[in-house]
């Protein structure tokens, strides 16, 4: 009897110390003051909730959720029958331009139904006044959308309109929404759109959409692209396009991902429009097991989508089989994000049990406000044991799909200061710490950050000297004979994503940790002002490299197996 009660004793201790990997040796611990704002939110920059209206615009239940979160999704309030009205209510066409609606000169129609943004406009003014961003809910949906919309003359008798007259009432509709946003105060909160939302799950109960531009189109529906297209529009005409992103939102993601990256990439035929995917993530321990979960996140990201987990709770047979499940779903994810994925967001499904659209499944981390269940320490320690740290000091950047955009340059000042003399030291050549340009010999043309833009994970490309900040590399010697490259837009290094020892691996800048990633040094090239720029990550066997000799403005630079050849040889022009 002792032996089994002592056995009982051990297998209740391995429970309760738990809800660690069986391949984790020792639990990492837990910070005292760790929460999933400065966890997860710190490492995949919108960690979130979804509330509705009458939350957000209670201050108490909106203060509550920013300790946690710094992303909202609204439950229902900008959805499209929120927007339309469940009733029909038109004005002229007239009047609607008046007010600022957007009308497409392919508009045939007298009328346009009256839209309702009151809502809308103290949601993004509540969440800009408490510093939270917002992920926008969605424009083309086969539910909650009122059947009037489709219909003639926007009757509820109506027969439905033809293809051509619903395009331009589409495009209607998501313009002068997108443009309502775009121009109000409060409008820079919105980080992210799901354009479309479940298309392939439509046939399940067919919608006006499907009546009108037919049901079972699989992963070449024309409308869906063209609803991007209209989207991405309005984000080129506010040049939001590297601030907003736009995404196609559906569930069981994992169950079809074939059909998911046959229509994302449809709707980029072309061009680029569609950020990614937005994984929903409504989960339970029977079913999708993590591994399968898994593959399906990892297929998304090896195809160079950014990811968003917009919709996630996962329901368990109880606390501690939810706990485990969840602390197995999250190790996936954060793996994936180690991997390099480019996964930008976690969002839960709502505050709480109490709440929540499956309450009875008891899916999320609280079983109501300020009570946590087992399953929140899942989480963190999940966290905690994929190795990074509160705050997310040790977090690798997540590398961009180097777009190589071509930014319109002016007519450049190109300064022409007097090139230093490169004085060579253990065999390589050492400059004094200071502000250089940094010229590529094949081009003629600078080192520089994509769009001028600050932020960490933004591209490097060359382009025409114009003396601007993000031309501008301050070379630091440090102490272990290397140098680093500080960006003139703020506190950025250059940077080779992912650290990564292989040809074609992107330059770009992230936050300056000087870590090997962010550490060079210089070698004679041919000329006695020229040098190649070697990474300390390939020991000196890859350098700096304009790829495939380019020498337009926007011509992207990556790391390459070093040769001395003029794409690869630099000059480094002290800033006056």
């Amino acid at each position: 009897m002792k032996r089994i009660v002592s056995l009982l004793l051990c297998l209740c201790m391995i429970v309760a110390a738990g809800f660690v990997n069986a391949n984790t040796v020792e639990a990492a611990t837990i910070s005292n003051n760790a929460n999933l704002l400065n966890t997860y939110g710190s490492l995949f920059e919108h960690v979130g909730t979804a509330i509705e209206a009458h939350e957000i615009l209670n201050p108490n239940k909106l203060n509550y959720a920013s300790k946690e979160y710094n992303s909202i999704t609204v439950g229902n309030e900008m959805k499209p029958d929120y927007i339309l009205g469940w009733q029909s209510n038109t004005i002229s066409v007239q009047q609607a331009k008046k007010m600022g609606y957007y009308v497409p000169n392919n508009y045939k129609e007298q009328t346009v139904p009256k839209l309702d943004f009151s809502t809308v406009d103290k949601m993004l003014k509540a969440c800009y006044d408490k510093g939270l961003k917002m992920r926008g809910h969605t424009f083309v949906w086969h539910s909650q959308t009122p059947d009037w919309f489709f219909r003639r003359g926007f009757t509820k008798y109506g027969s439905y309109v033809s293809q051509a007259e619903m395009d331009a009432r589409m495009e209607f509709y998501i313009k002068t929404y997108m443009n309502h946003v775009c121009q109000s105060k409060y409008g820079s909160v919105i980080y992210a759109w799901d354009v479309v939302n479940e298309y392939l799950h439509a046939n399940q109960k067919p919608s006006g959409w499907q009546k009108i531009y037919g049901g079972n189109l699989g992963s070449k529906a024309p409308f869906v692209k063209r609803a991007f297209e209209y989207a991405y529009q309005c984000l080129e005409y506010f040049k939001l396009t590297d601030k907003v992103h736009l995404f196609y939102n559906d569930f069981n993601t994992y169950m079809e991902v074939n059909d998911v990256i046959s229509l994302v990439d449809y709707v980029n035929s072309g061009k680029k429009i569609c950020a990614g995917v937005g994984m929903q993530s409504h989960l339970s321990s029977n079913f999708p097991s993590v591994d399968y979960y898994k593959q399906a996140l990892k297929a998304f990201c090896n195809k160079g989508y950014e990811v968003q987990i917009t919709e996630l709770d996962a329901a368990g047979k109880n606390d501690t089989d939810q706990a485990n499940y969840y602390y197995g779903i999250m190790k996936a994810i954060l793996d994936c994000k180690k991997a390099g994925g480019n996964i930008s967001a976690v969002v839960w499904w709502g505050l709480a049990d109490d709440t929540s659209w499956r309450k009875d499944e008891r899916p999320l981390l609280y079983s109501r406000d300020g009570v946590k269940k087992p399953a929140y320490n899942a989480v963190l320690q999940a966290y905690f044991d994929s190795g990074y740290k509160m705050g997310g000091n040790n977090n690798r950047p997540v590398n961009p799909q180097p777009s190589s955009p071509q930014p319109s340059n002016p007519q450049p000042s190109n300064p022409q200061p007097s090139n230093p003399q490169p004085s060579k030291a253990n065999g390589n050549v050492r400059l004094k710490d200071g502000w250089y340009y940094i010229k590529n010999v094949n081009a003629q043309k600078y080192l520089q950050v994509a769009g001028n833009k600050g932020s960490a994970g933004s591209n490097v490309e060359i382009g025409r000297g114009t003396g601007v900040q993000g031309q501008k590399w301050y070379l630091q010697n440090t102490s272990d004979g290397y140098i680093t490259l500080k960006s003139g837009l703020g506190n950025f290094m250059l940077d080779l994503a992912y650290g990564k020892n292989e040809n074609g691996a992107n330059l770009q800048i992230y936050n300056a940790f000087s870590h090997d990633a962010q550490k060079f040094y210089l070698q004679r090239a041919n000329g006695k002002n020229t040098v190649t720029i070697a990474t300390k990550v390939s020991n000196g066997s890859k350098s700096v490299d304009v790829y495939n000799f380019g020498k337009n403005d926007g011509t992207n630079v990556c790391q390459w197996s070093t040769s001395g050849n003029v794409n690869q040889q630099f000059i480094f022009e002290p800033v006056r």
